[in-house]
Parts: C-alpha cells; structure tokens; sequence
C-alpha cells in the first residue's frame, strides 16, 4: 500500500469534511439570524404610529403582560410545573394504595391525611397557573373576539406583524384554544373553592362533596388538555411547514447539537487510533472551534426559541 497516496487521499477527504461540516454550520448561522430578525419584526412598526394610536386600556394591559415576562416569574413558573410533577406522581400512588404507611391501603391514616394534603396542595398549584395566565388568556380573547384590531393569522395584539408562533395559528383555532383556557380558569376557580368548603378527606369523600370535587376537578383538566393538544399540534404543524422561519424547538436544537459532538468525537477517536496518521494539532484545533460554534448556535437557538414562544408560555403562566 502506498503511504503517501493514502495520506494525500485522507487529507482531501478530511478539507472535504470540513467543508461540509463549515457549510452546514453557515447554513445553521444564516438561519438563526432570519429567526433573529423575525423575533423584532414587530418592532417596525412603532407604537407612536399606530392609527388608532393605542389606547388607555391597551397601555395597562402592556403594562400588566410586561409585568409577567420576566426571569423570576418564568423560574417560578417552571418550579411549579416541576412541584405538579412530584405532587401529582405522589397523588397517583397514594390513590391506588401504593404506599406502606398503614393498612388497608387506600382507606387509613396516615395515608388518608397525605392523600387529602397531595390534592388540596395540587389544586393551590393549578390556582396559581390559572391566575397568573388569566392576563394573557383575557389579552387573547379581548383581542379576538371583541377587538379593535386585526386578529388574521400573523398579527400580534396591535395588528402588528410579527414571528411569534402564537399569533400564525390561525384565527378560528386561536379562538377554540383560548375559549377552553378561559373554561380553565374559571372550573379552577370552582374547583379549588370546592376544595375549600369540602376540605377534609372525610367531607370530600362523602357526598356531596365528592361530587363537587371531582366534577370541577376533571372539567379543568379535561379544558386544559383540549387546549394544549391544539396548541401543541398548530405550532407543530406551523414548525413543520415553515422551519426556516420558526426557531427550532428545544429538543430539535439539543439534538442537532449533540448529534455534531457526538460525530466530532468519534472522528477524534478513530483517527487517534490509526498509528500511521496520528491526529494533528491543526484537526484539534479545528474540532475545538467547531464545538464553540456549536455551543453558540445552541444558546443563541435557545434565546431565539422562547422569544419566539412568549405569547404560547404567557398562556400557561409561564
């Protein structure tokens, strides 16, 4: 076998490789600047230009959605998110008896005062979700139901152009989607009363307690799933026919990094294992370059991502 040949090959395919791997990390760039640009579409055109110009009402509920968008509110959210995930996983076993605090399983104490505690504290955290949305939720269906400005598919809340995902699903869905947020909320509210008259596990066990309980309950769970399956599945669809002008979902993006980390270590590895063509300085040098760039793009994707989703979070208290 010829050595030289076969080093003079190698290295041709190595450039060809980095070629390809800096035009797709060019592409990927182009791409997260067009997604940057659409995020501040909007931002054309400004509020002092507006006809009519905006009114008092419109300026508090600015005021009041701005109030919502912070860091601390979105952290508090996601925190409640993840203590409905516990609390509902501890809800989940005491119901079906999966504990060894007493017996019978489903029907004694400690267990009973648990299982009464898990509900009322999972109620307080729904509450909560359903009250710090309200404001989006009312924003929405204001704007679409009862509004003066245009609500068409592609028109934030002044009839603005803009890129949030939210305002590119269609009219008619939006109005589906924000009537069972709005049905949310208010059999919440119901609900987390009931919890409040029958706030025993002896009262709400018993009729009519039980009644109220679970009837108020499920019909907020029931409204809130409708409206999450729809949302879900317009923004999916939207992803899906336009990528090159909604961001990329965190998943989407996680696994496009990944995927290259994991495609530039097991180049590493396998020239670091041929003897006859030791890995140069020059290839590390050039891998370690590429991951920066990777692990910028994935931030900056990241960034752009919940820019753009800030209307479809708002509406579940996040």
């Amino acid at each position: 076998m010829d050595i030289t040949n076969g080093d003079v090959a190698a290295t041709q395919q190595h450039h060809d490789a980095t070629k390809r791997s800096d035009h797709d990390d060019s592409s990927s760039n182009q791409n997260q600047s067009i997604h940057d640009d659409d995020v501040s579409v909007s931002s054309i055109i400004a509020l002092s230009e507006l006809d009519p110009p905006p009114s008092r009402s419109e300026i508090l509920r600015d005021k009041w959605l701005e109030s919502l968008s912070g860091k601390i509110h979105f952290w508090v959210g996601v925190t409640v998110m993840a203590l409905i995930i516990i609390d509902g996983a501890f809800f989940f076993f005491l119901l079906v008896g999966a504990q060894n605090m007493c017996t019978p399983r489903t029907n004694c104490n400690p267990r009973n005062w648990w299982y009464n505690f898990s509900i009322q504290f999972l109620n307080v955290l729904f509450t909560y979700l359903a009250t710090v949305s309200l404001p989006w939720r009312l924003s929405n269906t204001a704007h679409l139901f009862n509004g003066s400005r245009s609500s068409d598919a592609g028109l934030d809340l002044y009839g603005r152009p803009t890129e949030k995902i939210w305002y590119h699903i269609s009219q008619s869905r939006r109005r589906i989607i924000v009537f069972f947020l709005i049905l949310n909320s208010l059999t919440q509210y119901a609900n987390q009363a009931t919890r409040i008259i029958y706030y025993s596990f002896e009262l709400q066990n018993v009729f009519p307690g039980t009644l109220w309980t679970n009837l108020f309950f499920m019909l907020s769970m029931m409204c809130a799933a409708v409206a999450g399956v729809l949302q879900i599945h317009a923004e999916m669809g939207l992803r899906k026919v336009h990528p090159e002008k909604f961001p990329p979902t965190l998943f989407e993006t996680l696994g496009e990094y990944l995927t290259k980390v994991r495609n530039i270590r097991r180049r590493t590895r396998e020239e670091g294992g041929d003897e006859e063509e030791p890995t140069r300085d020059g290839d590390v040098e050039e891998d370690r370059r590429k991951l920066e760039r990777g692990r910028s793009f994935f931030v900056r994707n990241i960034h752009s991502f919940f820019s753009n989703v800030e209307p479809s979070l708002g509406l579940w208290g996040l």
